[in-house]
């Protein structure tokens, strides 16, 4: 098969099984791969069971990737994970770059789905089509950054290529409930806690070596589209911005807009601000920058705090959402802490966005008097206080004192905590909302609300059209003027950048960054010379469109219902000052428009004949068993 390595792994923990099986054509040409895949084999898996509980033995896992991972073009090295999130209860999924993927394909799988649970500590060890359980008791205990120096450095052998090395670190392994995966220190499996699953599994890591070469349907007009997007990535702001500053590069222009939470979503202004900019990042803690598997982008930070409190190794840097959720969120001006916090979460293995979400609602439980110094450890939670914020960081990635309520996340933690905290929140669904603001851009609002896996600016490919980034004239919603702060049309909006959006970032799988610089039309003209699927517009707007209901319909079947489409007070409480002054999004109108678009209930559920129109039988009967 041109694209695919052509084979998918299964592997039952429980009974130390492992098979091979062959991917059909026609299933690859129906779901396109990574999130297509991923929840159509769930589907299937958990059809008999679909109560399982997130952290049980019965909770399926699945890795997989797309048909341009591992193909040597820019923004294409990504691939995907998915099961049912420990953190919300919902649909769970992450979507990762780096190295990993394009190793998997080179070692002959498109993906890998894990079951049932070891009886002791295992990692998985594939070396082209070896594939074997191996023992992962030394690695057990320890962080990512050891486990994955440790692992390469004993598999190597006389091997010439190094091998990849996606693990979980302390958190996952003691349920740390937004723990995350990572590879090669700096690509992570982030949101909703995939990596609580694996502890669980009494999965630790996953090495893998290649040597097979891809097969592409049409190289010479691949070649030849390459060509043509040079110009265009050299021509690029947007590109050009993101190989000087990285995605911290959004701090100067969110500040402006007033994109950019302070204070826990508080207020748009604040004094400090310039402070964790990119122009101090580059002059404070910056030490170089790195890349994915054949991306010229290079947007991935090197960091360093070679001395002080914050003294950290030179390693990944912290991207602009862990800058913003540890560092305005928290009215914390210190970079150098923030590089530290982030040295922790990718040590322990845990999601920086929920982690410095869940941070800052403490610290304003703690402004209000709900919680104390008696309940943090001495802990003194205040606006700013670097050091408090890098300690209860430490804390919650071993769940020590206070850090094991907060390891729970901020909803659980508010559950505890009572009183007002629950006020303090920023989740939908049980996840924190990403650093972007849904009353500076109201279409965000809407996409947060009705994200099957709880709020998220990357469900869809709103966020880059109705923010300006992407340009996507071929599809005539995306293509008319857009006023941001106003509810109207927002809803066609989203369902077309949700259903393309499903297509190009989570089954193809394009970058959510650089590939921006892309149209809708190049994006399925690229996809079709390397899988020769002569695929249309039109073709992928549906694949796109059922591949989003499958995940709508999964966090159905986990109970999501019409009431956990919100937002939360915090994000509908209007600024008195700032770039948004006043401005709130219509959540009522575009959720009205919305289900009359999708085809809902007034439950929040898909209509039958919905499901079935895109060939989704199987989960209209699930849901539609004993209601509706």
């Amino acid at each position: 098969m041109y694209g695919y390595a052509g084979k998918i792994l299964y592997i039952d923990l429980t009974h130390k099984q492992i098979e091979e099986k062959k991917l059909d054509t026609g299933f690859a040409r129906q779901y396109i791969g990574g999130l297509g895949f991923g929840t159509r084999i769930y589907l299937d898996l958990i059809k008999d069971n679909p109560e399982i509980e997130a952290l049980s033995p019965e909770n399926p896992f699945i890795l997989m990737t797309g048909p341009l991972t591992g193909i040597k073009i820019n923004a294409a090295a990504r691939w995907t994970v998915c099961s049912r999130s420990p953190l919300t209860g919902f649909w769970g999924e992450s979507n990762v770059g780096g190295y990993f993927g394009a190793e998997l394909k080179f070692a002959g799988y498109d993906g890998i789905v894990i079951t049932g649970a070891a009886a002791e500590p295992t990692y998985i060890r594939i070396e082209d089509s070896q594939v074997s359980l191996e023992d992962a008791g030394k690695y057990w205990g320890r962080d990512v950054y050891t486990v994955t120096d440790a692992l390469v450095a004993d598999l190597q052998g006389g091997a010439g290529r190094p091998g990849q090395v996606f693990t979980i670190g302390q958190a996952g392994e003691i349920g740390v409930r937004f723990a995350s995966i990572i590879n090669a220190k700096r690509h992570v499996a982030g949101r909703t806690g995939m990596g609580a699953v694996w502890g669980a599994k009494q999965l630790k890591a996953i090495f893998v070596r290649g040597h097979d070469k891809l097969q592409i349907a049409r190289p010479d007009k691949l070649n030849s589209l390459n060509n043509e997007l040079k110009k265009l990535y050299a021509d690029s702001v947007f590109v050009e911005a993101l190989r000087s500053f990285g995605t911290a590069a959004h701090m100067d222009v969110g500040h402006i807009t007033g994109d950019i939470p302070i204070k826990n979503w508080q207020i748009t202004e604040w004094e400090r601000f310039d402070d964790l900019g990119p122009l101090s990042y580059g002059e404070k803690i910056l030490k170089g920058n790195q890349t994915c598997y054949a991306c010229s982008v290079r947007c991935k930070r090197e960091a360093e705090v070679p001395d002080g409190p914050f003294k950290t190794q030179i390693g990944p840097g912290p991207e602009y959402e862990t800058v913003a959720s540890f560092g305005t969120m928290c009215l914390n001006p210190s970079l150098e802490s923030i590089a530290r916090c982030n040295e922790l979460c990718n040590r322990y293995g845990m999601d920086t966005i929920t982690c410095g979400s869940t941070i800052a609602v403490a610290i304003e439980c703690f402004e209000n008097g709900l919680i104390s110094e008696k309940d943090t450890g001495g802990l003194k939670l205040t606006w700013g206080n670097a050091e408090a914020i890098v300690a209860l960081t430490d804390k919650i990635g071993m769940k020590e004192g206070f850090g094991a309520i907060l390891a729970e996340g901020s909803a659980r933690a508010a559950e505890q905590i009572g009183g007002s905290a629950r006020d303090f929140l920023t989740t939908v669904k049980g996840l924190e909302a990403p650093m972007h603001d849904p009353r500076s851009v109201h279409g965000y609002g809407l996409a947060y609300a009705v994200s099957p896996r709880g709020a998220c600016h990357m469900a869809g490919l709103d966020y880059p059209v109705e923010g300006g980034a992407m340009y996507l004239p071929d599809i005539p919603e995306c293509a008319g003027e857009i006023v941001e702060m106003s509810s109207q049309g927002k809803a066609r909006l989203n369902v077309a950048c949700q259903d393309f959006g499903m297509f190009f970032s989570s089954c193809a799988i394009f970058c959510n960054l650089g590939a921006w610089v892309l149209n809708a039309t190049t994006a399925v003209d690229m996809v079709n010379y390397v899988t020769g699927f002569d695929y249309t517009l039109e073709e992928v707007m549906k694949l796109g469109k059922r591949v989003w209901f499958l995940k709508r319909g999964l966090s159905n079947l986990f109970g999501v219902r019409a009431d956990q489409d919100y937002l939360p007070r915090r994000l509908m409480t209007a600024m008195a000052s700032g770039p948004t002054q006043g401005s709130l999004p219509d959540l009522k109108l575009m959720l009205k428009e919305f289900y009359e678009l999708r085809g809902f209930n007034p439950d929040g559920v898909p209509k039958r004949e919905v499901l079935q129109a895109l060939d989704l039988s199987l989960l209209a009967g699930l849901l539609h068993k004993n209601c509706y």
